[in-house]
């Protein structure tokens, strides 16, 4: 029964596997293709960079231009030497690039002479009538047949200089040489075409090699071609479409070639995907059955040893997930479902004893922090310097030295009780007297503190130095900038759900911008944990206590307004439980 039901998902998969393959064996064969196209254009691209140099160069050479276009010479001598100069260099040029079959200078002036095989006269032939590029021209204007008459891709172009006609010149290079992909076969299963399509009408016709006509298309081939043609662009990429020639169906990529309106295609037979795609596919299959009978077997075999273990491992998974982390099961047999519980086992052994690891290593790590935090400052030694200097200050009557100090005092030992980490509100608010009494007699304006805040509130538990930062801010860029004496404000709020109390702390002092609140919002709005380099308590400190201690819904609010002050209201608990 297990097996006829894995059948399903086998078969499903050998399906998925072809249609896969055959996918896959269709789109490397139009990249072949293509890339195949890509190369023949860029072979015919080289050939009409060819003629267009040889264009250029005619057109270079101005004093060309001056006695083609001069209508007679008065030194008969200079005029021979030119010509057999210019002539020569011609066949040089013929001579140095190896696809250039001919170049041809049709001149008008009767001052000029012929010089074979470069230099001919206008009325060999009927110029003006032939198109800017002519495939498999033969120049029959020739009395006799010569090695310059065969076959030939000819560029004909008309030759003037400013507004004068001077001439034509025409640049011919062999059928076979500016398509040598034609007569160069990749293999059986691929052919190259080029047709010449006709401006006016868009009829194709294919162009063959001399001598290789009975190569040519039949007329329901060539019609499969044309409509292929008239459906694509064949501007820029490749277009890439199906076609029947006979009886056997060809991919076949396409671009067309404006210049000298043409189209080149590249054609691969189905027949390469469907031989590698029955040999594949067979051999899935036999790999498939021999999977099936094996798959039968197997099962038949192991599901009657497997369920007794499985069971076991199962029972013990549950037990660690309700939190049981030393859970042993019963080892039986030596089968893989045996070897699954003996791994269980010892994971099981191995979780207990990593989770008893990091225990260790977070409490060496704070037991190592805080002890580094506590010889930075040896509080004991601190605490009696400081007696000392009150002391020493009420002996010689300076009340402002020892109020200060007193002061100094009472806010050191608050905050280097490193171990406690939460206090009350009211020890809070303590601590916030003291070194607000401490800017009061640093400065010489007064800062008015404003305590609004109830008594049941008082014992509040809550993180510690969580407020007076809050307070350091609405001194520093708050009253400070405008060196006058101010008034800070702290005071609670309910909140309308009824499970937070907001403390807030307002200052009437500079304010900010609507932008800078935005920036400051959308800094501590980010929770990922950041540690101050400079060792300073700062807002995103607070922010990210209060994410430790309470969790994500508890961000701190700011209101703010330039010339009218920023009010910071800070969530807590009802309850008051933070993490000791």
């Amino acid at each position: 029964m297990f097996a006829a039901i894995a059948a399903v998902p086998l078969i499903a998969l050998f399906t998925f596997i072809i249609t896969v393959m055959y996918r896959r064996s269709v789109s490397g064969l139009e990249a072949l293709c293509v890339r195949e196209l890509d190369m023949n254009e860029k072979i015919v691209s080289e050939q009409m960079r060819t003629c267009a140099l040889v264009e250029r160069s005619v057109y270079a050479d101005s004093d060309l231009l001056f006695f083609l276009s001069a209508s007679d010479f008065q030194d008969e001598g200079e005029l021979v030497d030119f010509i057999r100069a210019e002539n020569l260099m011609f066949e040089r040029l013929i001579s140095v690039v190896p696809c250039l079959y001919s170049v041809r200078i049709f001149y008008s002036s009767p001052a000029f002479f012929e010089r074979f095989p470069v230099f001919l006269s206008e009325s060999r032939t009927d110029l003006p009538s032939l198109r800017e590029w002519e495939f498999n021209y033969t120049a029959d204007f020739f009395k006799v047949q010569t090695p310059f008459s065969l076959p030939s891709v000819c560029m004909t172009k008309e030759i003037r200089r400013g507004r004068m006609h001077a001439g034509w010149m025409q640049v011919a290079v062999r059928t076979e040489d500016f398509f040598p992909f034609l007569k160069n076969v990749p293999s059986p299963w691929e052919a190259d075409f080029v047709f010449v399509q006709d401006a006016p009408s868009g009829t194709i016709r294919q162009l063959v090699l001399p001598g290789q006509e009975q190569d040519l298309l039949k007329n329901d081939a060539l019609a499969d071609f044309a409509a292929a043609f008239a459906a694509g662009d064949g501007q820029g990429e490749a277009d890439v479409c199906r076609v029947r020639i006979g009886k056997k169906k060809f991919i076949t990529a396409w671009r067309r070639i404006a210049d000298p309106g043409i189209i080149i295609a590249h054609t691969c037979s189905y027949h390469m995907v469907f031989r590698s795609l029955v040999f594949m596919a067979l051999l899935s299959l036999a790999g498939l059955m021999f999977v099936f009978a094996c798959f039968y077997f197997i099962v038949r075999f192991a599901s009657f040893r497997m369920f007794r273990g499985i069971y076991s491992v199962m029972s013990g998974m549950r037990k660690v997930r309700s939190g049981n982390l030393g859970v042993q099961i019963e080892v039986s047999g030596v089968s893989e479902v045996a070897e699954a519980q003996q791994t269980f086992n010892s994971m099981t052994r191995q979780l207990a004893s990593q989770i008893e690891q990091i225990k260790a290593e977070q409490q060496l790590i704070a037991d190592t922090e805080m002890k580094a935090m506590q010889n930075q400052i040896n509080a004991h030694f601190l605490y009696n310097v400081l007696e000392t200097i009150h002391m020493q200050a009420l002996l010689a009557g300076n009340d402002d030295v020892s109020r200060s100090i007193l002061i100094l005092s009472r806010m050191m030992r608050y905050c280097l009780r490193w171990r406690i980490h939460t206090v009350t509100l009211r020890e809070e608010m303590d601590y916030i007297r003291s070194y607000v009494d401490i800017l009061n007699i640093r400065n010489d304006y007064e800062i008015e503190l404003v305590f609004d805040v109830p008594d049941t509130m008082l014992s509040l538990p809550i993180p510690k130095m969580i407020v007076q930062p809050v307070v350091e801010n609405s001194f520093v860029h708050g009253i400070e900038p405008l060196a006058q004496g101010g008034r800070i404000r702290i005071f609670t709020q309910e909140d309308a759900d009824g499970k937070k109390i907001w403390l807030c702390v307002k200052d009437y002092g500079a304010g900010m911008s609507g932008a800078k609140r935005d920036e400051v919002l959308s800094y501590l709005a980010d929770e990922k944990y950041e540690r101050d380099s400079q060792g300073s308590i700062g807002i995103k400190n607070i922010q990210q206590r209060l994410f430790m201690f309470y969790g994500p819904g508890y961000k701190i609010q700011i209101e703010s307004k330039e010339g009218e002050g920023t009010l910071v209201r800070i969530p807590l608990p009802v309850k008051g439980d933070v993490r000791p």
